[in-house]
């Protein structure tokens, strides 16, 4: 099928949902589908000095990109690139159109192109003037399957509205099998001490994210080095002001994502401490009912051994076989489990069950196969 994916991600970026954007284009076009992303054209918002997007997020380039120039002074310019994109795809005919935005869902409802919205928050609530409209969405005939990233975020919009005989299908997020041949660190110094556990966090430095269990058990267990890859440099500078010098924990900062496995395939352990509130970005919206993070998709493809909160959306991947499960603010649960992963046994059962689940369930191909599904 020729598959027209509109999405207002600015690419390429550091944005999470960036990543999400690449990997699904390339696993629909690896699954042997004709695929063009349409997305923003926002250099300012855009990650400078990048000659080659698609080596940047080290997919392959199997798909095409299309940008629309965004003019970000404008009121509106959400609801106009939406209109634009869906402009563009009915010159491109698409067979069908997908999308994880729900602007453009909104006006594909009103077109006769089948489409398939993929919702990652829930969004029918946020506006009162929107709402009505949002809620028309799911009546839609041409609305082939709505998908949502977790059961939870599933039950919130059958909560909200009507569906009129579309698809529901709960497809959590995914990982790439590790490239065994990007693993190596030939060119650079792992500054972890030999012979010591290696125990390490990935993503963003924002508020819930739980960067205080981290460095409160880094404190405590002396004889394990800590690696925070990620977060902007203000954010590691601030919480380095904190905590004064210690030889134990080292911060790498941002990575570029087709470079990110080998900083986990050097780690023993990895971390996801979750809090009861998680915040995407400083202003963003709170996702601790409804997320389905990349990071844990990412820490089971690698293979490794995952300590993570436990949270009941969490749940919906996680348990007592693929993980160890922690409550989010118990800072002694943080540290008594990582005392327990310093058995290679007990690390090594929960990271070869974590990697069959990935295997099984949570690849990109399979996603993307499961999304078209019975599409024709």
């Amino acid at each position: 099928m020729k598959i027209v994916y509109l999405a207002n991600s600015y690419i390429p970026s550091r944005q999470a949902n960036s990543i999400h954007v690449m990997k699904m284009c390339q696993a629909l076009a690896l699954n042997g589908h004709e695929v063009v992303l349409v997305t923003f054209d926002a250099p300012d918002n855009e990650e400078k000095g990048v000659g080659d997007i698609f080596s940047y997020y080290g997919v392959k380039p199997v798909f095409e990109i299309r940008k629309l120039r965004l003019q970000k002074w404008l009121k509106g310019k959400n609801h106009i690139f939406a209109l634009e994109a869906i402009r563009l795809a009915k010159l491109l005919r698409p067979d069908i159109v997908y999308t994880r935005c729900e602007l453009p869902g909104l006006y594909l409802s009103y077109t006769r192109m089948p489409f398939i919205l993929e919702a990652h928050k829930p969004f029918v609530g946020q506006s009162r003037m929107l709402k009505p409209f949002f809620k028309r969405i799911f009546k839609a005939k041409n609305l082939l399957r709505f998908i949502t990233i977790s059961k939870a975020l599933e039950g919130m919009f059958v909560s909200q509205v009507e569906f009129n005989g579309c698809d529901l299908l709960v497809l959590h997020d995914a990982a790439d099998e590790s490239n065994e041949n990007n693993l190596g660190f030939e060119d650079q110094a792992w500054p972890g001490k030999e012979g010591v556990m290696q125990v390490g966090y990935f993503g963003h430095l924002y508020k819930g994210r739980g960067i205080e269990q981290i460095l409160a058990a880094s404190a405590q267990l002396q004889d394990v080095d800590f690696h925070i890859v990620g977060g902007r440099q203000r954010d590691i500078d601030m919480w380095k002001a904190q905590i004064g010098m210690q030889d134990n924990l080292f911060f790498h900062g941002f990575v570029l994502p087709a470079h990110v496995e080998k900083y986990r395939h050097q780690c023993d352990v990895l971390l996801a401490p979750y809090q009861k509130e998680v915040w995407v970005a400083d202003k963003g919206h709170e996702s601790s009912k409804y997320m389905s993070p990349l990071k844990i998709f990412e820490y089971m493809a690698a293979g490794k051994c995952i300590i993570c909160s436990d949270m009941p959306v969490l749940r919906e991947v996680l348990n007592e076989n693929n993980a160890l499960l922690v409550k989010p603010d118990n800072t002694s649960a943080w540290i008594e489990a990582l005392k327990k992963c310093k058995d290679e046994e007990v690390r090594g059962k929960i990271a070869k069950q974590a990697y069959l689940d990935f295997k099984t369930h949570y690849t990109w191909q399979n996603r993307a196969r499961l999304a078209l599904n019975g599409i024709v």
